[in-house]
């Protein structure tokens, strides 16, 4: 089960990529981590530095992905870009996005929504 739920959220993570290189977001970092969290994806939108949280479900039984997206799991995400931004530039602008991809059963994206600025700061 949780190679499953890894190979999931890897399919969602490439979807996610491939949405926002498509609307011409460049991939700088994927898969940010360090033993205090990760961050899926980190991307440039013009001179804006964007955190991108990836949520993927199978399906919509047991919630949809935009009702994982907690404001603990926001906090984290805040948390893992400040550790990203130390000893860079800090006049660089920076938000928070969010992707939600739902896949059927066959692993088939069936919605991969883009929300652009949870957070910015």
């Amino acid at each position: 089960m949780k190679s499953e739920n890894r190979n999931v959220g890897r399919l969602g993570e490439q979807l996610a990529r491939q949405l926002l290189s498509d609307k011409g977001y460049q991939v700088i970092e994927r898969n940010f981590g360090t033993k205090f969290g990760e961050i899926d994806l980190i991307v440039k939108d013009g001179d804006i530095l964007v955190f991108v949280e990836v949520k993927t479900k199978k399906g919509l039984d047991f919630g949809s992905p935009e009702e994982m997206f907690t404001k603990g799991k926001m906090q984290r995400v805040k948390r893992m870009a400040a550790v990203y931004l130390q000893g860079k530039e800090t006049e660089t602008a920076c938000r928070v996005d969010m992707v939600a991809v739902v896949l059927d059963n066959q692993n088939q994206p069936e919605r991969v929504t883009h929300y652009p600025n949870v957070v910015m700061w």
